[in-house]
């Protein structure tokens, strides 16, 4: 059973969220022209997107630096395992 949350209190959580992943990709990512993210939350997964000046970067050899930056966010805020993804795109 999901728990009830009142709508202020959702804006609140879910503007405190996108400014925190902010926050934390603009300092992981500040050499690789980070310019922005997008977040697409659907019921089974949430997508975080990375806008970014060099992508391959951001993506890292073989995909490694989006997998950690992957774990790293899925450890930090909580979510499930599997239940985040992460993409690279260019701006």
């Amino acid at each position: 059973m999901a728990v009830q949350i009142s709508k202020k209190r959702k804006f609140v959580a879910d503007g405190i969220f996108k400014a925190e992943l902010n926050e934390f990709l603009t300092r992981e990512l500040a050499e690789d022209g980070y310019s922005g993210v997008e977040v697409r939350v659907t019921p089974t997964r949430t997508e975080i997107i990375i806008l970014a000046t060099r992508t391959q970067n951001v993506l890292g050899e073989k995909g490694r630096r989006i997998r950690e930056l992957t774990a790293v966010v899925q450890k930090r805020f909580g979510f499930p395992e599997g239940s985040v993804e992460h993409r690279g795109t260019q701006r």
